[in-house]
Parts: C-alpha cells; sequence; structure tokens
C-alpha cells in the first residue's frame, strides 16, 4: 500500500509539472488577428466605412516592451497573422508596445516615398497590448489624403498640373510611427489630364502644411494654393478648383425657364444656350449655379426638356449635359400639358445625355387628364446617364389618369446610378408606381429609396416596378416604407422581374417581400435589416454591405463613377455628395 501511494504521489506531481509547463509555453505563444482597416474619412461626415486585408497579405511587426521585434514578416492565414522566425512573450512579462505596416517593408533602406515622389498609402496599427493577450490589428491609414476637383471647363484646357506639399517627411519610426519633417527637399507631384477632372494625392500629417498647386493649360499657367493646415493621418479632404474668369450658367428661375425653350430648339426673348454652358470634350456641358426657388407662376412657364414619339419621327431627347453642381430646384410644380409619350421635367434624354449632381426639393406632381405614357419627376424617358441626382424633402405625385409613375424615372433603358427618391406620397388610385424607376430595361446601380407612401397606388415597388429581360438592378436598398398598397401588393425592392439581374439588395420592410414576383430571376444577395441598428444577417452593419459591393464590383463599369455610401440622419446611410 505504501509503494502504491508513493507511484501516485509521484505521478501527481509529474502531472502538475507538465500542466504548469504546457500553460508557460502557451502564455509565451503570441496570437495575432485583425485584418480589418478604415477607409478615409471625412471631417463633415461620420463615416466609418472599413475594408480588409486579403488572405496571404504580408505586413511589418514590431514590438518592444514584452515581445521584441523588429520589421517580422506576418502572413495573413486561415483568420490569424502567422510568423516563420521566433516570436514570443518576453519573461519580464511587461505589456507589448507593437506597431505594423502593410505593405511590408522588404529594404533596411525603406522609404514612405515612391521613385515618383508620391508617398506611398501605407496601413498602420499602434497600439499596447497586456502580457500574454492576444494582439488584435485595425489598421488606418498613415497619411492624409487630399482630393482635387478642378471645375470642368478649366479641366478641359489642363495639360499638366503640379502639387507642391511645403514639408516632406524627414525621418520615419517605424516603431512608433512618429514623424520628423522638412522643408529642405519638397516633393512635387505632378499629374497629367485626368477626364473626370478628379486629382488625389497622399500628403504628411504635419501641423502646419501648405499645398502649391500650378496647372498648366495651353495658353498659359495657374497658381493656387491650400493654407496651412494640420491635417491628420487617416482623413480626406475635398478642395475644388475652379477658374476666376467662368461666369456662365443658370443662376435664377428666369434662366432655368429660358434654358427649357432654348434647349428645345424655341426662342426666348434674347437670350442663347451659350449663356448657360460650354463644351467640354465636345459635350455641351450646362451648369447650375445656384440654389432656385420657384414660384407657381414661373412653373406655369416651365417646358418639359425634350420630346419623345413612338414612331421615331421628330424625337428630340436632351443629348448634352446638366451639372447641378449639388445645388437644388425647389418648390417646382410639373403638370403635363397634353398627351405625350413621357412626361418629367426632362421628358426625353437620348443616349448621349447626362443628369448629374441635381437635387430636387418639394416638387408637386400632378396631371389634370392628359395621357402619358411614363411620367416621373426627374425623366420621363432615360437612355442617358442620371447620376448623384436625389429627390427630398416632401413631395406629391397625383392624377387619376396617371397609369405608370417613378420618382427619378418613368423607363430606364440607360443609366440610373447613385441617385435616391425620399418622401414622395404618391396619390395614384389608377396606376402603379414605384420610387427610382417604374420600368428598367437598363441599369439602376447604387440607388435607394426611403419612406415614400404607396398606399393609394394599385401596385408598386420601392426602387423598381418592373424589371424586364436582361436589366440589372445593383446594390440598392429601402428604408421605411410609409404606406402599401391594399393586399400588399408591393416589392419592397422590385414588384415584378422578368429574366433580369437582382442583386446585393437590402431592406427593412420585414412585412413584405423585396421582390413580389420573379419569373425567370434568382435574386441573390438580398437582405433584411434591423432599422434600429441598421445592421443585416450576422450582425453586418448595412453600410458595410454597400461599400463592400463597391469595391467588388465596380471595375465592373470602368466608365462609371460610384459614389460611396456614408451615415446620415433619416435616412441613416445616405450617399455622399460629389
Amino acid at each position: 500500500m505504501k509503494y502504491i501511494s508513493t507511484i501516485i504521489i509521484l505521478f501527481t506531481i509529474l502531472n502538475g509539472c507538465t500542466s504548469e509547463k504546457l500553460s508557460e509555453q502557451k502564455l509565451k505563444q503570441v496570437i495575432i488577428t485583425g485584418k480589418e482597416y478604415a477607409t478615409f474619412e471625412e471631417k463633415e461626415s461620420r463615416n466609418d466605412i472599413s475594408g480588409q486585408l486579403e488572405e496571404n497579405s504580408i505586413i511589418s511587426f514590431y514590438s518592444r516592451g514584452g515581445i521584441s521585434a523588429e520589421n517580422i514578416p506576418l502572413t495573413y492565414t486561415h483568420g490569424v497573422w502567422n510568423y516563420t522566425s521566433e516570436l514570443q512573450w518576453n519573461t519580464d512579462q511587461s505589456d507589448a508596445i507593437v506597431s505594423a505596416y502593410y505593405p511590408y517593408m522588404e529594404s533596411d533602406n525603406f522609404t514612405v516615398y515612391e521613385p515618383d515622389g508620391k508617398l506611398k498609402d501605407i496601413l498602420y496599427y499602434t497600439g499596447n497590448t497586456r502580457y500574454g493577450s492576444p494582439i488584435i490589428l485595425k489598421f488606418s491609414h498613415l497619411f492624409s489624403q487630399l482630393v482635387f476637383h478642378v471645375d470642368p471647363l478649366l479641366n478641359k484646357q489642363l495639360q499638366e498640373i503640379q502639387f507642391t506639399p511645403s514639408v516632406s517627411v524627414h525621418t520615419f519610426d517605424p516603431f512608433s510611427a512618429e514623424m520628423e519633417y522638412t522643408e529642405e527637399h519638397p516633393y512635387p507631384q505632378v499629374f497629367t489630364k485626368q477626364e473626370n477632372g478628379i486629382y488625389t494625392l497622399l500628403v504628411p500629417p504635419a501641423p502646419e502644411i501648405r499645398v502649391d498647386i500650378s496647372i498648366t493649360t495651353e495658353e498659359e499657367t495657374y497658381t493656387a494654393s491650400v493654407h496651412s493646415s494640420a491635417f491628420q493621418s487617416g482623413y480626406r479632404y475635398n478642395y475644388n478648383i475652379k477658374s476666376s474668369n467662368d461666369g456662365c450658367g443658370i443662376s435664377t428661375a428666369e434662366d432655368f425657364i429660358a434654358f427649357t425653350y432654348l434647349i428645345n430648339g424655341e426662342a426666348y426673348a434674347d437670350r442663347c444656350l451659350e449663356e448657360f454652358g460650354t463644351s467640354v470634350n465636345g459635350k455641351m456641358t450646362y451648369y447650375l449655379l445656384n440654389d432656385i426657388h420657384f414660384t407657381p407662376e414661373e412653373c406655369a412657364r416651365l417646358q418639359s426638356i425634350g420630346h419623345y414619339n413612338q414612331s421615331g419621327f421628330e424625337n428630340s431627347g436632351f443629348i448634352d449635359c446638366l451639372d447641378g453642381q449639388n445645388h437644388t430646384l425647389y418648390e417646382l410644380k410639373l403638370e403635363p400639358k397634353s398627351n405625350m409619350d413621357s412626361y418629367a421635367l426632362f421628358s426625353f434624354v437620348d443616349t448621349a445625355g447626362i443628369i448629374k449632381d441635381l437635387n430636387i426639393e418639394n416638387v408637386s406632381y400632378s396631371n389634370a387628364g392628359y395621357t402619358c405614357k411614363y411620367e416621373a419627376i426627374l425623366t420621363g424617358r432615360n437612355n442617358g446617364t442620371i447620376t448623384g441626382c436625389h429627390i427630398k424633402g416632401n413631395n406629391s405625385f397625383t392624377g387619376e389618369s396617371v397609369k405608370q409613375a417613378g420618382g427619378i424615372a418613368g423607363i430606364n433603358k440607360g443609366y440610373v446610378i447613385n441617385c435616391s427618391a425620399e418622401n414622395i406620397d404618391f396619390q395614384l388610385p389608377n396606376a402603379q408606381a414605384s420610387g427610382i424607376s417604374f420600368s428598367n430595361f437598363g441599369q439602376l446601380l447604387n440607388c435607394y429609396m426611403a419612406s415614400c407612401d404607396f398606399t393609394n397606388t394599385l401596385s408598386s415597388g420601392g426602387i423598381c416596378y418592373t424589371m424586364e429581360p436582361r436589366s440589372e438592378m445593383k446594390n440598392c436598398y429601402t428604408y421605411k416604407t410609409i404606406g402599401y398598397p391594399s393586399k400588399k401588393k408591393y416589392g419592397s425592392l422590385v414588384y415584378k422581374s422578368n429574366n433580369c439581374t437582382i442583386e446585393s439588395g437590402l431592406y427593412c420592410d420585414v412585412d413584405v417581400r423585396g421582390v413580389y414576383d420573379t419569373y425567370q430571376t434568382t435574386p441573390k444577395q438580398i437582405y433584411t435589416y434591423d432599422e434600429n441598428t441598421m445592421t443585416a444577417e450576422n450582425d453586418i452593419p448595412v453600410i458595410d454591405i454597400l461599400n463592400n459591393w463597391i469595391s467588388d464590383n465596380a471595375q465592373l463599369y470602368p466608365e462609371k463613377i460610384f459614389y460611396q455610401w456614408i451615415k446620415g440622419d433619416i435616412p441613416p446611410i445616405i450617399l455622399e455628395l460629389r
């Protein structure tokens, strides 16, 4: 018995030592996770958009204190950052002061500048981790981003634009991510003309920095500067560059009335279209220079722009570009004055036509009894591109003779992208209606509908009423429909679909279908979400789903610009303004 007891005691002691050794080994093991990074944030928005580093990404890892590491390469696989060299907690049990960088800093003589003088877009993390705890990385952009929007008139003439920050990075400490700056070696950054007029550069997050700008055109050189500012890491700052001598555009209600006549080929007093725009890259572009408030008398003098005849004869669609420059038309009253194929502010936008960055607020649409096949607020028949256009405020759409109604478009055979329709009260007892486009033969991309009331309609769809063969609706969401037609003949996204593509749609109206009727169509990535938390399945933020779709799919539409989604008030998620 004594012998057996001795063995048991000895085994217990040995087992305790083994457990203690395993626990100590586990404590010394360094576990590193986290691949999320914050995108550039704008000061004026409550942006909280994030991206993720891809599988097999490699970062540089530095640490002092509880872990000793200098430029250790870590590779992200299977949910953790893996390392080949030895990496463990030190025995002094102190906290680790950690920093990490993407992409990996390959050279001992690493510099934050590219050979052409532009700063590298580096993601970084710094933080303290308690002894033995997992290290969770969340990256941010190391530098600040400046985005310059050059006026189309000036950009047309531009050959080259140069930006010269007044300071540059002299030294960089990867252990702390701290930088020292110098004014002795500026790095000019030169860009050739970009057709969209957008020029983006990175600058150091220095306490005081000035950016000198030089624009070279065929005739002369213009200079400007961004005055000394304290830029912060990870933030985006937007600037507009305009020529001091541009003045053409639409400034008043009287200007807009004249424009509607002249663009339709009719004379208006002694006015001419050249007052309102200029040719940009071979296309006439007209500019809205101010917000405009209309009286009922002024609205009565407006002409609907464009005309469509189903026979194909005497068609006169809008083929130019109207750039609203994010200005707003207030208190419009739209009323068809005769029987016609389609009616709206723009009755017919032809293939080459573009309407961009235009807001309409507090519009009243009514039809006293005329027959129109397609009716809408912005464009009755769109074959061109409508982008960055929004219907806001409190809006009404009435008329017993109306049959088919849309907010942005009656029928779309082109592109409707980055658009929204809010708070439209459809009082149409004999009609079918939708917030964005009634009938879609083209592409509806990156749009939303919020708080529209379809109670007094026959049947309706939040984004689109009928999706025709080979049409697309992608990356759209709806927010809190106010009322549905009787018997809930309503699709929160689409009412009817026929052999089309419906992808990445989100809605919170859980008591109705997202797509009411599907024929030879299989919608994919359709989510319901909680209107209070603005999260979808698995607590994924709606804003992340929308912006991640852009990151993954924008390259499929190389000629189009997708506006990012940002946080708003009501609705909680809106599109950024350009």
